[in-house]
Order: structure tokens, then C-alpha cells, then sequence
């Protein structure tokens, strides 16, 4: 078996596919397992396959093809393109919630922020993902393994136009948040009540301009050290958390 290309029909490593097969089974099409893996993990993902009626294939290690970052477990599934939604769709959930809280992103490159990112809003409780269609780190295997199976917890929403959807989303009474470094307002002074969005922007240069005019508000993380930035899916990440804390404190 040569080795497949990263694209969006191959998930790789052991709690991706485990939350696949427990959420949408159906998208699960083949478990291929390295022969002389085991573990209880493994044998889970081999129970809920032939739960499932989803074929399972064995190959030698030699045969087993490497995953893009080398850390495949002994398991890899060919699943159906992962599911993206409608902004419609996912305001539409948003509305059926009581706290709703979105996270769009701008620009996001790595594919491992991407994911990481997706699984900490996941985490959080977020509705859902927003990404530009044409300035984002696509949705692949490498993402789908960084959020770990998040990518089955939360809605996945594919924009032309970042700017009109956050102009569409704020028409919905949601108090858009931008993640910038430079902001006087810190995410420890700030009240994140009621149907949030939040902004990350890219690795390099943070939000686009055009992005960052649509915020109703722009938020910074206070730093200790001689550093004076945090990487994107760190930043969203303490961010996120802020607001689940605030949220919480509230019950």
C-alpha cells in the first residue's frame, strides 16, 4: 500500500477515529490496522467497526503507510470529506442555544493550529467554526488528527466572504470579539455575556484590516515574560477558556 496524500478522506491516529466511529459512524468507510498493534484502545476502534459494518483491513508494518507527521498509531480510517455547513445552518443552531459562541478565523495557515484550535472550542462548547474558504489551512488529515476527534462535536462552517458573514452574525445580536496583541482591553477585564464571536487572526499578521474593523471589540492576553505574543491556537485557547470561566461563574 503506497503511501496516501494528505487529503481529506484519510484520518490518522487512535482518538480521531475513535470519535468518528462513536459520532458519525456512517462517514467511516474502512479501518485499516497495522498488524501487531494492540492495546485497548485499538481494540475498541475493531469492536465499534464490526459494530458498525465497517470494513476492517490488517497490514504488515511494512506495507502500512506513514502519516504526514510520522505518528500514525497503527490505524488509519478512509472516511467520507469531512462536513461543512452553511453560515445559515450554524446561526441557526447558534439560535437553539442559550449562551451561543462562535470562533472565526482569519487566516489561519498551520493546519496543526487549525486543529488544535477546532478542539479547544470544542472543549469550550462552541457551536461551531468559521473559515474563509480561499485564506485558511484546508480542512485535512493533519487538522482532523490536531482536534483529535473534535471536528464530530462542532459545526465546521465554509465563508466566501469573512467580512459580510461578521457583519451577518453581529445583524443576530452576537458582540464580535478580535484577538489582538496590542489591545488596551485584556480578556481578564472584559465580560464575555451573552451570543459571543470570537476572532483569531492568522500566524503572521494577526486579523486582516477589513477583518478587524468588523469587531465590535479588541481583546488582549496579558504577558509576564519578555515574550509578547502566544500562537494562534495557544491564544484561542486561553481565550476560549476565559469565557467558559466567566460563564460558569455566572450559574
Amino acid at each position: 500500500m503506497s503511501n496516501p496524500p494528505d487529503t481529506d478522506d484519510i484520518l490518522w491516529g487512535i482518538h480521531p477515529i475513535l470519535e468518528l466511529l462513536r459520532l458519525q459512524p456512517k462517514k467511516v468507510r474502512e479501518v485499516v490496522i497495522q498488524q501487531g498493534k494492540g492495546g485497548a484502545k485499538l481494540q475498541e476502534i475493531i469492536a465499534l467497526a464490526q459494530e458498525q459494518g465497517v470494513k476492517i483491513r490488517f497490514l504488515p508494518g511494512q506495507r502500512f503507510p506513514s502519516s504526514p507527521d510520522k505518528t500514525h498509531q497503527g490505524v488509519l480510517a478512509k472516511t467520507a470529506p469531512v462536513s461543512t455547513c452553511s453560515l445559515h445552518e450554524l446561526l441557526k443552531k447558534a439560535k437553539e442555544e442559550e449562551q451561543p459562541l462562535i470562533v472565526a478565523l482569519d487566516s489561519i495557515q498551520d493546519p496543526h493550529n487549525l486543529g488544535a484550535i477546532i478542539r479547544s472550542a470544542a472543549a469550550a462548547g462552541a457551536t461551531g467554526i468559521i473559515l474563509p474558504k480561499d485564506r485558511s489551512a484546508p480542512l485535512n488529515a493533519t487538522a482532523a488528527k490536531a482536534a483529535a476527534g473534535a471536528m464530530a462535536h462542532l459545526k465546521l462552517c465554509l465563508v466566501t466572504n469573512l467580512v459580510t458573514s461578521l457583519q451577518a452574525i453581529k445583524e443576530k445580536g452576537f458582540w464580535v470579539y478580535g484577538a489582538a496583541g496590542e489591545a488596551k482591553n485584556t480578556v481578564y477585564g472584559t465580560s464575555f455575556a451573552g451570543p459571543v464571536c470570537l476572532v483569531i487572526g492568522g500566524e503572521d499578521k494577526g486579523m486582516r484590516p477589513l477583518v478587524r474593523e468588523q469587531c465590535d471589540e479588541l481583546v488582549s492576553i496579558p504577558m509576564a515574560g519578555s515574550l509578547n505574543s502566544l500562537n494562534a491556537s495557544v491564544a484561542a485557547g486561553v481565550i476560549l477558556f476565559e469565557v467558559v470561566r466567566q460563564r460558569q461563574g455566572r450559574r
